[in-house]
C-alpha cells in the first residue's frame, strides 16, 4: 500500500498554523473572560487569582481542541492536532477522548475556583462559594485520576514511560520552585506564596512537564 509523507516544510507550516490558531483563540478567549470580569470588578482581583484563571483556561482550551479534533478527525482533527493523518486519531480515539474530558473538567474546576475566590476577594458574593468550588475541584481530581487509571491499563510501554517521566519532571520542578520560593520568603527576600499560587503552580508545572517530556522524545516534531 502506498503512503504519502508530508515534507518537513509542510510539517513546520502545519505547526506554525496550529500555533497561530491556538494563540488567536486563546488571546480572544482570555480577552473575553477578562472583559466579563472587569464588568464585575474582576480588574480588582489579585494577580494570583488571574493566573489561576489563565491556567484553567489553558486546560479548557486544550480539552476543547482535542475533543473537537477527536469528534471530527477528518474535517478538523488532522489539521488541528499534531498527528500524521485522521486514521491515527481514529485509532487513538479512546485515549484522546479521555484526555479531552480530563482537561475540560480540570480547566472548568480551576476556573470555577478562581471565580469564587476572586469574587470574595473584591467583596462580592459568588454564585458558588469558595468551599463548594474547592470540593468540586476535588471531585474533578478524582474523576481525572479514574480516567488516568483507565487509560494507563491500555497504554503501551512508550506511553507508560512518558507518563512516568511527566510525573518525575513535574515533581522535581515543584520541589525546586517550592524550596526556592519558600526559602526566600522565610528570609524576607520576597513575598510568600498565596494559597491559590500553590494550585496554579501545581497544574502549571504539570503542563510544563508534559511539554518537556514530549519534546525530549521528539514527539512535538511536525508530522
Amino acid at each position: 500500500m502506498m503512503t504519502t509523507k508530508a515534507s518537513p516544510t509542510a510539517g513546520w507550516k502545519k505547526i506554525a498554523a496550529q500555533a497561530l490558531f491556538g494563540a488567536v483563540v486563546g488571546a480572544a478567549g482570555m480577552f473575553a473572560a477578562l472583559s466579563l470580569l472587569e464588568g464585575g470588578d474582576g480588574n480588582d482581583w489579585p494577580g494570583s487569582i488571574i493566573i489561576l484563571l489563565g491556567v484553567g483556561f489553558i486546560y479548557t482550551l486544550m480539552g476543547a481542541f482535542v475533543g473537537i479534533g477527536t469528534l471530527a478527525p477528518r474535517l478538523v482533527g488532522q489539521r488541528l492536532l499534531n498527528v500524521a493523518d485522521a486514521e491515527e486519531i481514529v485509532e487513538e480515539r479512546s485515549h484522546l477522548g479521555g484526555s479531552a474530558i480530563g482537561c475540560l473538567a480540570l480547566g472548568a474546576g480551576l476556573m470555577l475556583l478562581a471565580y469564587a475566590t476572586g469574587s470574595e476577594a473584591v467583596g462580592t458574593t459568588p454564585r458558588v462559594s469558595v468551599a463548594a468550588a474547592f470540593w468540586i475541584l476535588v471531585a474533578v481530581l478524582g474523576l481525572f485520576t479514574l480516567v488516568s487509571v483507565w487509560m494507563w491499563r491500555d497504554f503501551d510501554e512508550l506511553w507508560r514511560q512518558l507518563t512516568l517521566e511527566v510525573t518525575a519532571i513535574t515533581g522535581n520542578l515543584m520541589m525546586f520552585v517550592a524550596v526556592l520560593w519558600g526559602g526566600a520568603a522565610t528570609a524576607d527576600l520576597i513575598a510568600g506564596p498565596h494559597p491559590i499560587d500553590l494550585v496554579s503552580l501545581s497544574f502549571g508545572l504539570m503542563l510544563l512537564g508534559c511539554f518537556v517530556a514530549t519534546a525530549r522524545r521528539g514527539m512535538m516534531a511536525p508530522r
